[in-house]
């Protein structure tokens, strides 16, 4: 399973054109933002534009997660099981969105400012968050895999799996940077935490009867 994860992470080191890519966009939609709100971003607006920045950076990180698994996915099914493929994409997933989501909140606190008051409960939220939307994007990815037209399953799929994630999600943020503590938003966070259980053994359940069809 390391070996998976090694495996994607020096094939998309020597395949440089998609991590510049999500790079540029990632940099440009920021400073679009920044140009366009310049001098009255709120705590409500720098919350919205963060999220909707992971949201979309996301989905073209990973939603194409299994494309470049096409002429191995033979090779992988003499010789891989199906449970160790998926939690190898699913850990990749989820630090690729982490340090996409991160070198986001640096460049938001270059940009912007950082109107975060409890670094550590944040943080907590956005780990959290991007747990949800790279197994779900991951998984909807498995499964437009086996289609014949990609795009369409990825749009059908994805909107329903990730908006109670983003709900959650960005409805903790929201209360974390109008300076709320840990009680007022447990339930919240217990049940964001839980979403990201189910869509996780979803993904683990599903996969192999997916992988084998």
């Amino acid at each position: 399973m390391i070996e998976l994860i090694k495996k994607d992470l020096v094939v998309d080191w020597r395949q440089q054109n998609p991590i510049s890519g999500i790079l540029l966009y990632l940099a440009s939609t920021i400073f679009t933002s920044y140009m366009a709100f310049r001098g009255f971003v709120s705590i409500e607006v720098w919350n919205a534009l963060f999220w909707i920045i992971i949201l979309f950076t996301a989905i073209t990180a990973i939603s194409k997660s299994f494309a470049q698994e096409e002429r191995r996915s033979i090779y992988y099914f003499f010789l891989i099981k199906p449970h160790n493929l998926i939690i190898s994409k699913l850990i990749y997933s989820f630090l690729y969105l982490i340090a996409l989501a991160i070198l986001s909140l640096v460049i938001f606190t270059v940009l912007f400012g950082n109107p975060i008051v409890n670094h550590q409960l944040f943080i907590f939220n956005l780990l959290i968050g991007c747990l949800g939307l790279s197994s779900a994007f991951t998984m909807i990815s498995a499964i437009a895999f086996k289609a014949s037209n990609r795009s369409i399953m990825m749009a059908v799929l994805g909107f329903p799996v990730i908006i109670p994630v983003l709900i959650l999600t960005i409805s903790n943020s929201a209360k974390i940077l109008d300076q709320n503590i840990w009680s007022q938003i447990q339930g919240n966070m217990l049940t964001l935490i839980s979403v990201d259980v189910i869509i996780i053994a979803l993904t683990f359940i599903l996969f192999p009867f997916i992988w084998r069809s």
